[in-house]
């Protein structure tokens, strides 16, 4: 069965919970608000490869997607205990 929409889902993940989407390119922004439902004036985004870290500081700045990426979520400021 041919598949007419040939847009490719790139799966990502913040914080373990996997996403989806079909947009090769996503903002900082983006993936806090839409994705992770983070605060970006409160939050940092920050890429993991293996034991490599890199943490984005500009919330507009366009990262390109590519399969299996995993982002984490770092808040700024005391984080709140229950």
């Amino acid at each position: 069965m041919a598949n007419k929409n040939q847009e490719k889902e790139i799966v990502f993940f913040v914080d373990k919970e996997q996403f989806k989407t079909t947009k090769t390119v996503l903002t900082v922004r983006e993936i806090l608000q839409d994705y992770a439902k983070e605060d970006p004036n409160e939050t940092k985004l920050e890429l993991r490869k293996g034991n490599d870290t890199h943490r984005y500081t500009d919330i507009n700045e366009p990262i390109p997607l590519s399969n299996g990426m995993k982002f984490i979520v770092l808040h700024d400021g005391p984080t709140t205990v229950s």
